[in-house]
């Protein structure tokens, strides 16, 4: 790992490998035991200056990037919770030092040594303007922000957040908002399987009055600032799956040169040893191409390519490496000792982070193929009145679609149920998902998600539409908070009555759809169980 590291490079690995060893492991431990970042680990990292280190000299850009996705890599070797929580705060930091004011970079970069910053990107994926769902309206003083955003980093523990809008003209505009503003609610945190620790919520805006010191960049800029925050948050990915696959090979190493065999140790067995040879290609690999890419954000050249490919390469080889390391060590992979499960869970969640492989390979794709501006600008046309229902409209809707008559008694799985009700990341309201269950047992629907819910303690991957996922063909798909990426409508497209409910009245998902609910799932749920009852 210390090839072409300068001598401050190689001095930083040596105190925080020392540093991560006797403090952080064991308090990744306690993390993932308890599901709880709590102030005094974050006060741990600040009495080494860790989070400082991509916050000083004077503003921001402490480190290099290269020397930053190092730091995120060694961090990750003791946990990987802990590491994405600074890739959360240095993704927003990074954006306010590139394209802050001096003003801005003084105010909250400063503020951010001791507390934590959330960048509130598009949803589902970067910086696609499918997802943008919070708008700004032009005021006399300021702008007006309405709108929500469903998974944020550090959400609910971060004081600053930096926020994506789309503009009545069209443009897009990013605001730098507090979260004790007027009008901004933080949402309930969700509970993930893998990265225990690492605060996930919403942010709720609902006449939120900023004004031009807000924002950051310039009016029409936003996109750009997005997609540059994308690119910056896939390398430190890569930097961070990198650092999951060597603490995988650290635990595979530890238990071969212990477990005893035949003529000695396992790590004298040849076919271990052919393994663990693969296994540190692949980790060499990802760490290569996440610095590579970080060199060329330092060497201000393009770089959105090769920052796709490290974390395209380090969420895939990363799932891979951890599970080979688990059929070395076996059973005791579920220990304390040997932490192989938990890593798995950690390295499934990275691979979701930041887009799917399936949107970073098209991202890939386009960047290659010199299409990748025209992948940001989707028709985004209102949904047809034509389409369109209301509440009052649902009890012709179950009419309509026989939802009383004949309820499966026995729903069956994903893959075979006749009725089901898809869940996605607009969804995540505890209310919303209690009253979807009880649509679900009424109509005799099973319930499905877009592959982010996936990482939520309560859903599963057998409960997965798309591509990567179940391909269905039920009578009726009631599809809510879900936008309509590619990647999940191509598994249900073959359902034969689609409902849509989103507040964005130009999801994609609605082009698919036979009836579209334009407004709150609260409303639409609630609405629906009275047209039941």
């Amino acid at each position: 790992m210390e090839k072409n590291l300068t001598a401050d490079q190689k001095a930083m690995v040596k105190q925080l490998t020392a540093f991560a060893e006797q403090h952080l492991a064991p308090l990744d431990h306690q993390i993932d035991q308890t599901g709880e970042f709590s102030q005094a680990a974050y006060d741990l990292l600040i009495q080494q200056n860790i989070p400082q280190l991509g916050l000083a000299k004077p503003y921001g850009a402490g480190l290099s990037t290269k020397s930053r996705a190092l730091v995120l890599s060694i961090i990750a070797r003791a946990s990987a919770s802990l590491a994405v929580v600074l890739e959360g705060l240095w993704k927003a930091a990074e954006q306010i030092d590139h394209y802050g004011t001096p003003e801005q970079k003084k105010q909250y970069l400063t503020r951010g040594h001791d507390q934590l910053m959330g960048f509130a990107i598009t949803e589902p994926s970067g910086g696609s303007l499918r997802g943008v769902q919070t708008l700004a309206a032009k005021t006399e003083t300021g702008w007006t922000l309405n709108g929500e955003k469903a998974f944020v980093t550090n959400g609910g523990q971060a004081g600053t957040y930096v926020v994506l809008t789309r503009e009545e003209n069209g443009e897009f505009a990013t605001f730098i908002i507090d979260a004790d503003m007027p009008g901004v609610t933080i949402t309930a945190k969700q509970t993930t399987m893998g990265l225990r620790g690492v605060s996930v919520a919403g942010i709720h805006m609902q006449d939120v009055q900023v004004t031009a010191a807000n924002m950051l960049g310039r009016p029409g800029q936003g996109l750009d600032i997005a997609r540059r925050n994308q690119a910056i948050a896939r390398i430190f990915m890569g930097a961070i799956a990198a650092g999951v696959m060597e603490h995988a090979l650290d635990c595979v190493k530890m238990y071969a040169a212990k477990r005893e065999v035949v003529d000695g140790t396992l790590n004298t067995i040849p076919a271990v040893q052919t393994k663990v040879a693969q296994m540190t290609i692949q980790k060499r690999a990802g760490e290569l191409l996440a610095f590579d890419a970080a060199d060329q954000v330092d060497q201000h050249v393009d770089f959105e390519a090769a920052a796709t490919m490290a974390k395209l390469y380090g969420g895939q080889h990363g799932f891979d490496v951890t599970n080979q390391a688990i059929q070395i060590v076996g059973g005791l992979a579920y220990t304390h000792e040997f932490p192989l499960e938990q890593l798995l869970r950690d390295v499934r969640a990275l691979d979701l982070a930041e887009g799917s492989a399936e949107w970073l390979l098209q991202d890939l794709g386009a960047i290659e193929l010199g299409v990748a501006d025209h992948q940001n600008t989707v028709d985004n046309r209102p949904v047809p009145m034509a389409k369109r229902i209301a509440v009052s409209d649902l009890h012709r809707i179950v009419k309509q679609l026989h939802l009383t008559e004949d309820v499966p008694v026995n729903v069956g799985n994903v893959k075979t149920a006749k009725r089901i009700i898809a869940l996605g990341r607009g969804a995540l309201d505890p209310a919303v998902v209690l009253q979807a269950q009880q649509l679900a047992k009424w109509i005799g629907a099973t319930i499905a998600v877009t592959r982010p819910l996936t990482t939520l303690e309560q859903f599963s991957v057998d409960q997965q539409i798309g591509l990567s996922g179940a391909t269905v063909t039920p009578e009726v798909i009631i599809t809510i908070g879900i936008s309509g990426a590619d990647q999940f409508v191509i598994g249900m497209v073959g359902a034969e009555h689609i409902v849509a409910v989103n507040q964005d009245e130009t999801a994609p998902i609605f082009k698919v759809a036979q009836h579209a609910f334009v407004g709150q799932a609260i409303d639409f749920l609630t609405g629906m169980l009275s047209a039941l009852n």
